[in-house]
């Protein structure tokens, strides 16, 4: 009779069904027969009513029995089949779950209509299947990069929202879409172990948002999110509503990058403009495009082979440091939002540092600091001097308190000897604020742990991101410890990671070095092939600036490293740059980051200008840093959400910019076929279209639940029950 239940657990309600038969036979045990005269004369008239007397028991006796019989089904949700004679007396109400996929990719035009006004107009006619009046609830998910529950529950509500929405600027993370779904389904669930839940997809099938491209398997936080929907028997209902091509055309502006690393103002620069081709065909002498701070430059042809990237360079001169605004553009094809991109290229000033020199000589060789210095003022290949301006102080000068630490970007000790509290206090403010801090021993720093003191603590509130203990010293005055491994994708060593410069770092002797335990938050870049694996160079961040930790000399006294020019002028030089810009704000950045940025001088009035050129005020204060600048309110993600780019304008400084960036990978636009994609996980189910173009709606009625006839059967079982014994009790009464 019925396929299946829903609650099957609760059919063991049906055993309260004996409950009025067993209150029938207690109440006759009550009664002890007696005999006595008179009782002749009423078993005469008892016997001529006694049979109908037992079928009016008896029907009352069924009336409730079915009545707890029928709420005990009504509870288990018992469902059958379309073709079963109770099928007119389902109930046929729908719940669905919509994920509409609002990522960058479906802006893509097909003719006269995008990817994402179809995936829309699709969604809303499943919305008009629904009924609202019958209890069809329908929740409609935007997925982005963030899931966005945008409507629940009523399909009237639905329909409102969904014809107000757009793709977004994102990229598709389909596991936290699906993630939100689930958390809709595991309620509706609630401790069941199964939903019905309708979950549709509606999608481009972008294959990105299905594998990991490095091993072409699906994602697995995607896979662990379809494995917790199975469990719960739903399966995701996907429609492919992309492109006919499974590798759609496409051009795209990857990227725009200064060519070099050591650009410097006033100076000859090369800004690359990249431009990927998806797609099978070529595109000769494409025109690129490119605005600097609101100048449009002469434009530039390219030739991008099919499937290939080309590079179209742009040769300026920029006269002030600071930040820069570009914006790229080619000409435009069927995804406009990746035929333009912004960027902001900013020019530091000439980077300040200070130089601690805990052993001044006389004589090159034997000044601690003096191949270092000779290194940051080293001319580059090109001829051009190092942004670098120098200050080299003695231990003393700094405990006189005539050096200002906030005038410099970077600080390095070099040997110094134990610091007085208040050099160490004030090196705390300095680097929490944003500067960068180098430690490098030598023989001056004199007892390792008594420098140790004043700069490390165990909880990791200290500046030393180790503790030191003791100088290890090779065994004999011609032996010596090599560089067993470096992290070879760090800015500061990746000079170093080639075949032809590896040797350079790898192969130097050093003589000494002191033995650090480093903080667990703190990152060793390279150790030593002493039996230990000590480590030589040592990360960490403090506050908003960074520390680092040499364990040997820079200069002779433990290693003859100075004394290599080519391994010592690019590693100091790489060294000082990235410790400078650890405190530079980063000024390109997905949709929806939230924005910190700083001022030299206290903001009035600032206001966010967006790429649509809408203002909004940043209405909080502004406060004041420990280097005398001004960190304006954060930009909340909500404020980034589109492509292009962004000011924040003052009334009496200089504007802000920034650039919000597409996710290069949304220009990409190849697909997972529909055929393969119920290969990739046993709960993706793909609908697809009929002979008449039209999708099957996933609910073909070929089952329906009886619980809504169950349970008004149960209640008129009740009222005639109820009916019954009142009439048999009123009966008797009129008798007797």
């Amino acid at each position: 009779m019925f396929q299946g239940f829903v609650n099957p657990a609760l059919l063991a309600g049906m055993a309260l069904v004996s409950v009025p038969v067993l209150i029938h036979l207690l109440n006759r045990q009550r009664h002890k027969p007696v005999r006595w005269a008179a009782m002749q004369f009423v078993l005469a008239a008892h016997k001529k009513t006694r049979r109908r007397v037992q079928l009016e028991n008896l029907l009352l006796l069924l009336l409730r029995m079915a009545a707890v019989a029928l709420l005990a089904l009504a509870i288990s949700r018992p469902f059958v089949g379309g073709s079963s004679p109770l099928a007119t007396l389902t109930e046929t109400r729908r719940d669905v779950v919509l994920i509409l996929d609002g990522s960058a990719s479906t802006g893509w035009t097909d003719q006269t209509e995008s990817l994402f006004e179809r995936i829309r107009g699709r969604a809303l006619g499943i919305v008009d299947e629904l009924d609202g009046a019958a209890g069809d609830r329908v929740h409609v998910i935007h997925a982005g990069a963030t899931p966005r529950l945008v409507s629940w529950p009523t399909p009237d509500k639905a329909r409102t929202v969904i014809g107000t929405l757009a793709p977004t600027d994102e990229r598709l993370d389909l596991a936290a879409a699906l993630g939100e779904a689930l958390r809709i389904i595991e309620e509706d669930a609630a401790g069941t172990g199964s939903s019905e839940i309708e979950l549709r997809f509606l999608s481009d099938l972008q294959q990105d948002a299905f594998l990991d491209p490095a091993q072409a398997i699906l994602r697995p936080a995607l896979g662990e999110q379809l494995t917790r929907l199975k469990d719960l028997q739903v399966d995701v209902l996907v429609e492919d509503l992309g492109p006919a091509s499974p590798n759609p055309a496409n051009l795209a502006i990857q990227d725009v990058v200064i060519a070099s690393d050591n650009a410097t103002v006033g100076e000859p620069l090369d800004l690359v403009v990249r431009v990927a081709a998806f797609g099978d065909a070529e595109h000769p002498a494409l025109r690129v495009g490119l605005t600097l701070d609101g100048n449009r430059l002469p434009s530039q042809r390219i030739d991008v082979p099919k499937g290939g990237t080309a590079e179209a360079l742009f040769r300026v001169v920029i006269d002030q440091p600071g930040a820069h605004t570009v914006d790229a553009e080619i000409e435009g094809d069927r995804l406009a939002i990746d035929d333009h991109r912004a960027s902001v290229i900013v020019l530091p000033p000439p980077v300040r540092v200070l130089v601690v020199n805990g052993e001044r000589a006389d004589a090159l060789e034997d000044d601690a600091a003096g191949y270092l210095v000779l290194s940051l003022e080293a001319p580059d290949e090109n001829g051009t001097s190092t942004p670098f301006q120098i200050t080299e102080v003695s231990p003393a000068e700094l405990a006189g308190g005539d050096v200002d630490l906030f005038d410099h970007d970077v600080v390095w000790l070099v040997a110094a000897p134990p610091l007085s509290e208040a050099v160490v206090a004030d090196l705390e403010r300095a680097v929490g604020g944003g500067q960068a801090l180098i430690v490098t021993c030598g023989n001056s720093m004199g007892d390792p742990s008594l420098f140790d003191d004043r700069l490390y603590r165990s909880d990791g509130t200290g500046l030393l991101p180790a503790e030191l203990t003791h100088v290890v010293t090779a065994a004999r005055r011609d032996s010596y410890y090599r560089v067993a491994t470096f992290d070879e994708q760090h800015p500061i060593l990746s000079f170093f990671s080639t075949t032809r410069n590896k040797g350079m770092l790898s192969k130097i002797p050093v003589h000494a070095f002191v033995h650090a335990r480093p903080l667990e938050r703190a990152r060793v870049l390279a150790t030593l092939d002493d039996e230990n694996d000590s480590p030589l160079l040592i990360e960490s961040d403090y506050d908003q600036g960074r520390v680092y930790l040499w364990t040997t000399s820079i200069g002779e006294s433990w290693t003859p490293l100075p004394r290599i020019a080519p391994a010592m002028i690019p590693l100091v030089l790489e060294w000082t740059r990235h410790a400078a810009r650890a405190r530079a704000s980063q000024r390109d950045l997905a949709p929806g980051s939230a924005v910190g940025l700083e001022a030299d001088e206290f903001p009035r009035s600032p206001e966010l200008v967006g790429p649509a050129g809408g203002r909004t005020p940043l209405d909080a204060e502004p406060t004041e840093t420990v280097r005398g600048t001004f960190r304006l309110p954060e930009i909340t993600g909500d404020a980034t959400l589109r492509a292009g780019l962004y000011r924040v304008v003052t009334e009496n400084g200089p504007e802000l910019p920034f650039a919000i960036q597409l996710d290069a990978r949304e220009s990409d636009l190849g697909r997972i076929p529909s055929h393969e994609m119920e290969s990739l996980h046993p709960a993706l189910k793909v609908l697809a279209p009929d002979a008449s173009g039209n999708v099957a709606d996933g609910n073909d009625g070929s089952q329906g639940e009886l619980w809504r006839t169950l349970a008004m059967l149960a209640l008129l079982a009740l009222v005639c029950e109820s009916l019954w014994g009142a009439w048999i009790g009123q009966r008797r009464r009129v008798i007797a």
